[in-house]
Order: structure tokens, then C-alpha cells, then sequence
């Protein structure tokens, strides 16, 4: 269990510091945030562990709102990192089995 942010102040369009995603079977990602408005969440991937980041899934989150996502069966990728389309103060918290 850990991520990038915890209630931590985020820019908008500034990505989160990578955080280690591969060696787990059962991913999920749990998305928060205390801002008055709707956020997008934008998790993007480093397949190949070499830097090269690609847009993976986003996420609406409402309002001072949650989402959980599971990862799909098979889902693999070395490194993640979260971005945020607004600023706000947000939590992006991974668990791994």
C-alpha cells in the first residue's frame, strides 16, 4: 500500500513522482480530492521501465469525491505516475497483492 500523493497540493499538467508498479499480480489505484469541482485524473505508464511515459486510464472524480480502480487481469507496467488535470490538494494511493 503506498502512491505518489497523500492530501498533497498539486499543479495542474505537473505529473506526480514515479511510483513502482511491476513484481504484483492484483493492482488497484484509489483517487481522491478536496476540491469544489470535478478533476481528471490521468495515470500514465512506463511499460518498459525506461522513462517513456503513455497515457493510461483517467478518472472523473467528482467534487471532494473518491474513485477505486482494479487493473485488469495481466495488467503490467514498470512505473506509474498520476497527473491531475486542476489544482487541488489530492491522494493517488496504490494497493498491490
Amino acid at each position: 500500500w503506498g502512491g505518489p500523493w497523500w492530501d498533497t497540493p498539486v499543479a495542474a499538467g505537473v505529473p506526480s513522482d514515479p511510483y513502482l508498479m511491476t513484481g504484483f499480480e492484483h493492482k488497484c489505484i484509489h483517487l481522491a480530492h478536496e476540491s469544489d469541482r470535478e478533476v481528471t485524473f490521468t495515470v500514465e505508464v512506463d511499460f518498459k521501465g525506461c522513462g517513456d511515459y503513455r497515457p493510461g486510464h483517467s478518472f472523473r472524480v467528482p467534487a471532494g469525491g473518491y474513485v477505486h480502480h482494479t487493473f485488469p487481469t495481466g495488467f503490467s507496467a514498470h512505473w506509474l505516475r498520476v497527473v491531475a488535470d486542476a489544482d487541488c490538494v489530492a491522494t493517488a494511493q496504490l494497493f498491490y497483492t
